[in-house]
């Protein structure tokens, strides 16, 4: 076979022995502090339920402080006590065994004199109830978790053009060693400048401290194994990391000290310098054959492969060839709006890919509405990830991505509405509904990962999955503050969510399906693809429609049978022989052979080819998906 581009040489050097696992064992703890980057500010500004405190009141129990000293109000249809008022007397010559009355005046609370926090049912002291940003400073900790996002997208393009500059393993040690200091260095903030600041930093790492080594992985994987080895380690380590991080944090009690733990370990990563080689394509596009060449070698060396320098030679040609294309013939994503159809379908994919990206991440951080610790919670809903990571498995090639995706958004959305209207006294019945909406949107942004992927045409996969990837980190700095809506209504929040979510299902039915499909190589093909397509395309109903048809054209040659009795015995047996090769059962259910055209595979690279933007590897195969 001829050697044309980098995989037709991987079998050569070894496909997936010693050399590619040792470079999925170091990305097994990167999986796990994505969840860590991700996730950790949920702990750190938790807030514990609060009321006025008064000075006055102190040799009191917080109980007693509170059932003298604080106004009943309701709240979601509730009687509580108030969160931000007080009853405006003098403590100081009350009988402290006197009834409050509800007609005494009242005033807000006194920022001098700070907040009483109730820290029962492991509750422990965080940011917020250090700096009581409470009732006037509430939006604190959300706009923190806004600038998170601002800092993901000036990362994703500040580390985008390092990465195409110097190669993706330089980034990967930067965006990790810059997660690491940034997150020990939130346990150390002094206040609100100070905490705002190291969240951008952390921003800025996210989710670039694994996707490159996702990347690397990927390239130095056969085909053959891209699948499991893309989807399972990450599927597992993640759900590990978000299960357990809430647990930690239950432990230590201590949000500074949650923050310096979680965070410090990443620093191993940076073994990843020493042990890790870097991205094969980068550099066959930067035109760096030699080292190229130095790094198979090493390859074939740990994985015990003999390989015949002609082949190596071959590579070296086909490489030059390469570099020499991509130099003579660049490429900009502004040439996904130029044509009409691809215009209109890019920005229907960009959209979707929004709703899902702020549903995603409000789901995600809104478990501390519901009625039962939030420990408790968070790990049930980590340990979801799992079985959501999985279900695409299934259903992407039976049922469609276009279908997968917009029954996943619609249930995740209806799921949502739900948790938002149902009384508040049926807590069982708002959780479940709740962990329904995060299952089915893991679901939705697990299929919305493939499906963009597959969309926009190869010769743009990389700049345009980029783009998209961006835009979505520009909606997510909306999450935060469509959480702060629960001070005006404790579930409202998932009112809006599941009407994102559904809007978003409904919209992706715009696009074609490209289950079984050829995909597009360039804009001219994308411009045509999944015209004559109907409207409820599923490869189900493909394969069955074609099964019967299979089957009608076995009796159709069965009834002709009768009347070949005279043109003899061999020419009957030939006929037998063909109706008994299509009374075969087609291809396996779910089985499909996705079609990727003739494009060579040097342009199917991943989202840093010439760009400055981060996104998921555009060569993904079947099934095979990142969600960060």
């Amino acid at each position: 076979m001829a050697i044309e581009d980098f995989d037709d040489i991987l079998p050569h050097v070894g496909s997936f022995g010693p050399f590619q696992k040792r470079i999925l064992l170091l990305s097994l703890p990167v999986n796990y502090f994505l969840a860590v980057v991700y996730m950790a500010q949920i702990y750190q500004t938790l807030t514990p339920e609060h009321w006025c405190a008064v000075p006055e009141l102190n040799n009191l129990e917080l109980s007693e402080r509170r059932n003298l000293s604080i106004p009943m109000e309701t709240r979601d249809g509730e009687l509580v006590y108030s969160r931000c008022r007080m009853f405006d007397v003098n403590f100081t010559q009350m009988d402290v065994t006197e009834q409050p009355n509800s007609s005494w005046p009242t005033k807000p609370c006194s920022t001098a004199d700070g907040w009483d926090y109730d820290l029962s049912g492991g509750m422990y002291h965080t940011i917020v109830s250090e700096s009581n940003w409470v009732c006037d400073d509430d939006w604190r900790p959300n706009f923190a978790q806004a600038m998170f996002f601002v800092g993901a997208i000036v990362g994703s393009l500040l580390f985008g053009l390092l990465a195409d500059w110097y190669g993706r393993l330089p980034v990967l040690i930067m965006s990790n060693v810059l997660a690491c200091g940034a997150g020990v260095a939130t346990g150390f903030a002094k206040g609100f400048v100070d905490y705002v600041v190291c969240r951008f930093l952390v921003g800025m790492a996210y989710d670039l401290h694994y996707m490159m080594m996702y990347i690397i992985l990927m390239e130095y994987v056969g085909p053959e194994k891209r699948t499991i080895v893309g989807n399972v380690p990450l599927a597992i380590f993640l759900t590990l990391g978000a299960s357990s991080l809430p647990w930690i944090a239950y432990a230590l009690a201590d949000w500074r000290l949650f923050s310096i733990i979680s965070s410090a370990p990443i620093a191993i990563i940076v073994v990843a310098w020493w042990l890790v080689p870097e991205s094969a394509r980068w550099l066959v596009l930067k035109g760096k054959s030699d080292q190229t060449l130095k790094t198979l070698q090493q390859c074939a060396r740990i994985n015990k492969k003999t390989v015949d320098p002609l082949i190596y030679e071959e590579f070296q040609a086909a490489t030059l060839r390469t570099y020499q294309l991509e130099k003579d013939n660049p490429i900009n994503w502004m040439d996904l709006f130029r044509s009409p159809k691809m215009r209109q379908r890019f920005l229907i994919i960009t959209l979707t890919w929004m709703v899902i990206t702020v549903v995603y991440d409000g789901y995600v951080r809104s478990l501390a509405i519901l009625p039962y610790s939030v420990f408790i919670t968070n790990s049930i809903a980590g340990a979801l990830e799992l079985p959501a990571d999985l279900v695409p498995v299934v259903t992407l090639d039976r049922l469609g991505r276009r279908w997968t995706l917009m029954m996943a958004l619609s249930l995740a959305g209806l799921a949502g509405v739900a948790t938002g209207i149902v009384p508040q006294s049926s807590a069982m019945l708002m959780t479940l509904l709740a962990m329904a909406s995060r299952f089915f949107i893991t679901i939705a942004m697990n299929t919305g990962i493939q499906y963009t992927v597959e969309l926009i045409p190869t010769q743009l996969r990389g700049q345009g999955t980029g783009v998209v990837h961006i835009t979505g980190h520009g909606a997510t700095f909306f999450a935060p503050f469509i959480l702060y809506l629960s001070t005006y209504y404790n579930t409202l929040p998932y009112i809006v969510l599941g009407a994102l979510s559904i809007f978003g299902g409904i919209v992706c039915l715009l696009l074609p399906e490209t289950a079984n499909q050829n995909l597009p190589e360039s804009v001219a093909d994308a411009e045509h693809f999944g015209k004559g397509q109907s409207f409820f395309n599923m490869p189900c109903l493909s394969k069955r429609r074609e099964r019967q048809q299979r089957l009608n054209d076995v009796d159709n040659v069965k009834k002709t049978l009768p009347a070949l009795d005279v043109v003899g015995v061999e020419t009957i047996n030939s006929t037998r022989r063909y109706v008994k090769d299509l009374s075969q059962p087609p291809c396996q259910l779910g089985k499909s052979k996705q079609e990727t055209g003739s494009l060579p595979r040097r342009q199917q690279t991943d989202g840093w080819q010439n760009d400055s933007f981060a996104s998921s590897d555009p060569s993904l195969q079947k099934n095979q998906t990142t969600r960060f």
